[in-house]
Order: structure tokens, then sequence, then C-alpha cells
């Protein structure tokens, strides 16, 4: 008893200690109302945080940077190989949510529903290829135009089929881990180590002969045919795989978020955003700058709110200021 009462004692003179600290740092506060109101606050929850804050939004930050990896590691491999500019990715991302979420509360096992949804979201991509892709393959602007055409209509059909509303999903698996006095969602535990798996898995196939294939296309598609690669059939697959990316990080995302009709609207920018500064063409980038992403996005929120997406974007303005080529990209230089 002696030691508790000390500990807590102890405990509470640490807070004592940390909130006085704090309120002299900013005590002008009361000077200074209205002037960088939003800095002093985010500065306090700084001065404030403890270990287990900060281990709750790295893990909030890895759940949202999982989701982002997969969606721009699918939107890299279809442009990087077949040089097609897809706006419709980030639907077959909310695709693969409400296909997730419906079999779910049908009661069909979550992992049989994730593989149906990522199946399904591969197929869309392989009957947009040969629909709509590959007559439009040698104009640009009618592929895009196309790709968002696509993508309203996919919206529209969501919010026909199934209405305007959310589509909440049930966790799978409930409960909570408790590691060295901190609490871990078994949920986004679970999010983080299937996206991993799915990443891993990606890195194998990628290793694989087809992979070589894939990887000799994207660089050469004409000295890939000189080397027995059929370039066409390299499309199709980088096509189906980008696709079922993206429609299983719906999936893996949507008991954390939930579904929502125009969900692939932000994460159409965020992307976008990830590739351009990663570099078109590296998927090492994209994991990379994904990840980071995903952390920006949750310290972010947490000490400056709604700012966090105007911090996002003016880091992506210095970088391409930079380095417009990106990071991990190629540098180019336009001959005037």
């Amino acid at each position: 008893m002696f030691f508790t009462s000390t500990s807590l004692r102890s405990q509470g003179f640490k807070e004592a200690e940390a909130q006085r600290s704090a309120n002299q740092c900013f005590s002008f506060v009361s000077e200074h109302p209205s002037k960088n109101r939003a800095l002093i606050h985010a500065l306090q929850k700084i001065v404030l945080m403890n270990y287990e804050v900060f281990f709750q939004l790295l893990l909030n930050g890895l759940v949202l940077g999982s989701s982002y990896v997969l969606v721009a590691a699918g939107f890299t491999l279809v442009y990087g190989t077949a040089r097609v500019f897809n706006f419709a990715h980030g639907h077959f991302y909310m695709l693969g949510a409400f296909i997730y979420g419906g079999l779910v509360l049908l009661g069909v096992p979550w992992i049989l529903s994730l593989v149906i949804a990522g199946l399904a979201s591969g197929l869309l991509g392989f009957l947009t290829w040969h629909i709509l892709f590959k007559p439009l393959y040698f104009d640009v602007f009618l592929t895009v135009a196309t790709s968002v055409g696509l993508g309203y209509i996919m919206v529209q059909g969501i919010i026909v089929t199934v209405g305007e509303r959310d589509l909440v999903v049930p966790s799978v698996l409930k409960g909570v881990l408790t590691l060295g006095g901190t609490t871990i969602s078994l949920e986004k535990l679970s999010i983080v180590l299937i996206s991993l798996g799915m990443m891993v898995s990606l890195h194998l196939f990628l290793k694989s002969k087809i992979g070589k294939a894939l990887e000799a296309t994207t660089i050469d598609q004409e000295g890939a045919s000189l080397q027995g690669i059929n370039p066409q059939w390299m499309l199709v697959i980088a096509m189906i795989l980008g696709s079922a990316l993206a429609g299983m990080a719906g999936a893996v995302i949507v008991p954390y978020l939930s579904a929502q009709p125009n969900m692939g609207y932000p994460i159409t920018t965020t992307y976008l955003c990830i590739v351009v500064v990663a570099g078109h063409g590296s998927l090492k980038g994209a994991v990379i700058i994904g990840l980071l992403f995903g952390l920006v996005k949750s310290f972010g929120y947490h000490f400056f709110g709604t700012w966090d997406y105007t911090i996002m974007m003016l880091l992506v303005a210095i970088i391409m200021y930079i380095r417009p080529w990106g990071i991990w990209g190629v540098e180019f230089r336009r001959r005037i």
C-alpha cells in the first residue's frame, strides 16, 4: 500500500509539474486571446502528451497509412505499367469497402469476404481495361475523361443500390491488447498486419517470373516484347492487380472508417499526392510515403485539428518545389 500510494503521489506530482510548465509556457494566451490560438493549443498538447497517447496516434497513423499504401501501390502498378491515368481508381477502393461490408453483414466469414472483395474489384478492373481503356489506349485525354465518368457511374450505382447512408460494419476482432500499460485495439492491429501481409505478398509476386516480366514491361514495352514477353497480357495483369489492391484496401479499412458512397474522392487526392511525391513507378516510394502520410494525418489532426490536410498539402508543395520528379523518381528536365 505504501508503494502504491507513493507511486500515485509521484505520478500526480509529475502531472502537476507538466501542467505547471505548460501554463508557464503559454501564459501569454490571456494576453493575446485571438492570436495564434491554434498553434498555442497544439503546443499545449505536445507538452502534455504522454507515451500512451503517442502510441495511440502512432497506431492510428499506421492504420490510415496502410490503406494509403495499398491504394497508392495499385495505382502505381497501373500507371507505371500501362501508362493509364485511372481517376476511378479511388472508387475501386469504395467498391471493395461496400462489397466486404455487405457480405460481412450477411454472415459471410470476413476472410472470404475480403477475398471476394479483391476478386470482384480485380474483375471490374479487367472489364474496365478491355471495354474502356484498351480501345482508347493511345488517347490520354479520352482515357482520363472515361475514368472520371466511370467513377461517377460507380458512385451513383452504389447510391441507387444501398442509398446515401453510411454502411457501418462491425469489427470482426473485438477486444484490446495491453502492452506496457498501453491499450492496443485488436481491430486496428489486425488492419496493419493484414495490410502488411498484402504488401509482402505483392513483393514476393513481383520477384516471381511474372513479376519480372511485369517490371520489364514497365521499363520498356518494346524491349520486353523482343524478349518474348506479351506486353498486352502484362497490361491486363497490372490492371487486375492494381484494382484488386484498391478493393482490398477498402475492405480492410471499412470496419475502422465505415463505407461511404463518396469515399473514393478524398482517397483519390491522397494517393495522387503519394505517387507524385514518391515518383511515378516507384513502389518502394509509394510504401514509404503512404505510411508517412498516414502518420502526418494522425498526428496532424490531433495537434492541429482540421488543419492537418493543409499541413499535408504544404509538405507536398515544398517537396515538389525541391524535387518536381519525386523523391524516388527519375529526374527530368524540359528543354525550351
